[in-house]
């Protein structure tokens, strides 16, 4: 136990310290905090979305806008396809009946561009 009693909160010390130099005239009083209060809303070029990219499909960027939850599958399987394509390609031959099949698939799939 130490010999001081109670101990003494030192912001309460410093609050004592401010409440004296205002008694003496050498602070001037601390404004009165109003409560519910919050201070001013964000400006709305902080708080707006950042600029979209673009996506050269305009129905996989309309999906993706609206929030769709199969667009990822549906580019991971036009990007398989894309690569089977292309796989086929070269060990068959670009005029391989298979070759063709899958061509048709991922170009169904897939963004023109590709």
């Amino acid at each position: 136990m130490s010999s001081t009693g109670a101990a003494v909160d030192p912001r309460d010390k410093m609050r004592a310290r401010d409440v004296n130099r205002v008694a003496r005239g050498e602070q001037a009083p601390r404004p009165v905090h109003e409560y519910g209060t919050v201070s001013a809303p964000p400006s709305p070029q902080s708080t707006s979305p950042p600029p979209a990219r673009k996506i050269a499909n305009k129905d996989m960027a309309r999906k993706v806008a609206e929030g769709e939850e199969d667009v990822a599958p549906k580019a991971s399987h036009c990007y398989d396809s894309y690569v089977e394509y292309h796989k086929c390609i070269k060990e068959k031959g670009k005029d391989a009946p298979q070759c063709d099949k899958l061509a048709r698939h991922f170009r169904s799939l897939c963004p023109d561009e590709w």
